[in-house]
C-alpha cells in the first residue's frame, strides 16, 4: 500500500498522494470520468470536456485530474510555451487555466488542497519546471483568495482577454 504523501509511478505518468487527493495526468482513458462532472459554466468556469476540446490544436498541453479515490472531483490544464501578451511565459513555466472542482465537491478543500499538492506534481512531472502562471478575473475574488492562500503572488501584470481584465499571478517552485 502506497502511504500517503508518497509517489506512485503509475503506466501514464505520476501521481502524488496526498490528504484524500491524487494528481494525474489524464489520458483517453478518463473520458468516461468526465460524463458526470457537474459544473455551471460561468465567465470563470469551464467543463473539463470543453476545456480540452476548446483547444486541441495546441501542443504541450497537459489535463490533470484531481480525484478522491476513483472519483473526479476537480480538473486542470498545464500547459507548457503559452502566456499572455502581457506576461509570456519562459520555457521554465507552465501556464495553468480550467481549474475547477466539481459542484458536487467545492467547499471541501478540494481546490485548495490542490494548488497545495500542485508543485509536487510539477517537480515529480516535468524536470526543468520552476514556475507556474495562471490568469484569474478581476471579479473573481474567490479565485483571487484561493490562489494567494496557496503560494501565488500578482505579479502586476494585467491581461485583458475575451473582454475581461484578468491578474495575472505567479507561484516559483
Amino acid at each position: 500500500m502506497v502511504r500517503l504523501g508518497e509517489i506512485y509511478r503509475g503506466g501514464e505518468g505520476y501521481m502524488v498522494l496526498a490528504d484524500e487527493i491524487i494528481l494525474k495526468e489524464a489520458t483517453i482513458a478518463d473520458a468516461v470520468l468526465f460524463e458526470n462532472y457537474q459544473l455551471k459554466e460561468t465567465p470563470y468556469t469551464v467543463k473539463p470536456m470543453t476545456a480540452m476540446t476548446d483547444s486541441l490544436h495546441e501542443t504541450k498541453k497537459f489535463p490533470v485530474l484531481i480525484l478522491k479515490e476513483e472519483t473526479l472531483v476537480g480538473f486542470f490544464i498545464l500547459q507548457k510555451e503559452k502566456g499572455f501578451s502581457t506576461y509570456p511565459t519562459e520555457e521554465n513555466a507552465l501556464l495553468l487555466h480550467a481549474h475547477s472542482i466539481d459542484e458536487r465537491f467545492q467547499n471541501k478543500g478540494y481546490g485548495k488542497l490542490s494548488m497545495e499538492r500542485l508543485p509536487l506534481f510539477i517537480k515529480e512531472n516535468f524536470d526543468s519546471i520552476d514556475e507556474i502562471v495562471l490568469a484569474v478575473d478581476y471579479d473573481n475574488l474567490s479565485g483571487q483568495m484561493l490562489y494567494l492562500k496557496t503560494g501565488f503572488v500578482d505579479t502586476k501584470k494585467r491581461s485583458k482577454e475575451d473582454g475581461a481584465y484578468k491578474f495575472i499571478y505567479s507561484k516559483k517552485i
